[in-house]
């Protein structure tokens, strides 16, 4: 168990640097192609931690297009939302069921920036702290 989580920190830190930017073009991306629309909770779920001290919650989101036909998909954050919530979505015109609570380009930002910041911290630590290969 302790070889498997050795390896895991190794391989963690550079991953999580290398996803940054390619999460970050994929969310600019979808967001510039994205239609809105109002999209209904009918479900939610929250998520406690431990300690009981914070959490998040898992919404379960239904929309329409404007053909008519209804797609749900579910997505987690920080918000909490009661059913019959109105929330505003975003989804692919050409692939109406992939979808997301709306978000601005400086949210994708600052969320690529965390997972590039907590990967170059992992990495730091497994080269300059740890130092694996020296053992």
């Amino acid at each position: 168990m302790e070889t498997f989580f050795k390896i895991l920190l190794v391989v963690m830190g550079p991953a999580l640097v290398l996803s940054a930017p390619i999460r970050l073009m994929h969310r600019l991306r979808f967001r510039r192609s994205a239609v809105p629309t109002r999209g209904v909770v009918i479900g939610s779920r929250e998520e406690r931690t431990h300690d009981g001290s914070g959490g998040s919650f898992e919404l379960e989101i239904r929309y329409r297009v404007p053909d008519g036909r209804e797609f749900t998909f579910k997505e987690g954050g920080q918000s909490r939302h009661h059913d019959g919530a109105v929330v505003r979505v975003l989804y692919d015109p050409s692939r109406p069921e992939n979808a997301h609570l709306e978000f601005t380009a400086a949210r994708a930002w600052v969320e690529s920036a965390v997972l590039l910041v907590l990967g170059a911290v992992v990495t730091w630590l497994v080269i300059f702290v740890w130092q694996p290969w020296s053992q």
